[in-house]
């Protein structure tokens, strides 16, 4: 449920479900049945291309160390050789100037000597060239299948994106496409806002456990052959290994408590908010105060999880767009409902401009910058949006340029209504 102010009215609610015009409901869920199969077998076939390079650069990267190792033996080999070249022809052009001095056998041997210690210096320097090939030859394949794998993965997770969203809403898909004729592509903006949080959410794995535990799993091929070596340097490349893994754990924890926090179902929503709120001043991002009115009481599970999202995202809309850093949160507990209040002091913005982003898109003076930030706003603003419609709540996202923005929810106490 939505309520409407003199400055904007924020959304409307979706038409009576109705057949889709000249498609009849079966038709459509077969073809999106038939769709959500084949993206299930192309997202397969690219994670196999994904996880076969990525055991391919793994292995390549052992490889390479293997060579970097060899590389420099043979140099070491080499320079000896060379040494020893120099004093057996300084030694033969001794044997050769006063040859009358050494019977044949020695002046046989010492030309013997020389032609072995040049055939042993030609086979290295050949081993040396070789390898300095071979190695140079994997450090670009490694270049090309480090690109690949970063394709691939991108791909995986669009398509999973894609398909998540598909496989668990196909009757939301076909509002969508009811949506998409009657009320200006609002489905086609959810899908596209919710992809661009499961990119976020899986950029952030990627860039920092995955990249973690890659360095760290590749740490410890080091460790192994530092063992046999310097057990001093490899007890010191275990506590930097241990630091890593720390670093790794403190980033699957962050991504958790984004994901599904545990305050939520430990202590309660109040808490978990107050915890969001101190998360977000840990990172640097925002000085946050909280307060709390009322007495708690437990609201379904469902609904405290879409409150607590949509505190979330008006949180993350203050650190992209508002300018500040400056945010305060109240909740406020009657028996009839809970009210909660988001206000920041950023630079605010104008609803109207905001509603008009595709129509930006076709503006040549608007800057790509600004496109992606009232991009970026509107799709959070739909996302609140229909957080609250789902949980029956009421919302109001008001602000105003060079004045901050205020988001007003309202969730009634239905356990109060149906006693």
């Amino acid at each position: 449920m939505m309520r409407t102010t003199d400055r904007r009215r924020m959304s409307s609610a979706p038409a009576d479900d109705q057949p889709v015009e000249g498609v009849e409901e079966g038709q459509l869920r077969k073809l999106l049945t038939n769709t959500i199969n084949t993206i299930e077998d192309n997202k397969t076939q690219i994670f196999d291309i994904y996880e076969n390079t990525r055991r391919e650069v793994e292995g390549a990267r052992r490889r390479l160390l293997e060579l970097k190792e060899h590389v420099a033996a043979t140099i070491e080999r080499v320079d000896a050789l060379t040494a020893e070249e120099q004093q057996a022809k300084r030694r033969l052009a001794e044997v050769s100037e006063k040859f009358t001095e050494y019977t044949e056998d020695e002046i046989r041997k010492t030309y013997e000597a020389v032609s072995i210690i040049q055939i042993n210096l030609a086979i290295e320097r050949e081993k040396e060239q070789s390898m300095r090939v071979e190695r140079d030859k994997l450090e670009i394949r490694l270049r090309y299948l480090g690109n690949v794998v970063a394709r691939a993965e991108q791909m995986a997770l669009s398509i999973g994106s894609v398909l998540s969203y598909l496989s668990t809403q196909v009757s939301g898909v076909i509002w969508q496409i009811e949506a998409v004729q009657k009320d200006k592509f609002v489905g086609a903006r959810i899908i596209k806002a919710t992809e661009e949080e499961r990119y976020r959410i899986s950029r952030e794995i990627h860039d920092g456990p995955a990249q973690d535990l890659a360095n760290s799993l590749f740490t410890t091929t080091i460790v192994e052959r530092l063992m046999d070596q310097d057990m001093a340097e490899a007890k010191k490349t275990l506590e930097e290994l241990r630091g890593e893994i720390r670093k790794c754990l403190t980033s699957v924890r962050q991504i958790i408590f984004d994901m599904r926090p545990m305050a939520l179902d430990d202590l309660g929503l109040p808490q978990a908010v107050e915890q969001l709120i101190a998360l977000f001043g840990e990172r640097g991002k925002l000085h946050g105060t909280f307060s709390m009115e009322g007495d708690y009481y437990a609201l379904p599970k469902h609904v405290e999880i879409a409150v607590f999202r949509i505190v979330q995202e008006a949180l993350n809309n203050v650190v992209q767009h508002a300018r500040t850093d400056k945010v305060r949160v109240r909740m406020h507990y009657t028996p009839q409902a809970l009210t909660l209040l988001i206000a920041d002091e950023g630079i605010g913005f104008s609803p109207d401009h905001v509603d008009e982003t595709e129509d930006d898109e076709d503006d040549d003076a608007l800057d790509m910058e600004s496109q992606r930030r009232r991009r970026g706003r509107h799709f959070g603003m739909i996302g609140m949006e229909e957080r609250a419609k789902l949980i029956g709540a009421e919302i109001q996202i008001l602000s105003e340029p060079g004045k901050g923005t205020k988001v007003h929810l309202r969730v009634r106490n239905r356990m109060v209504e149906d006693a």
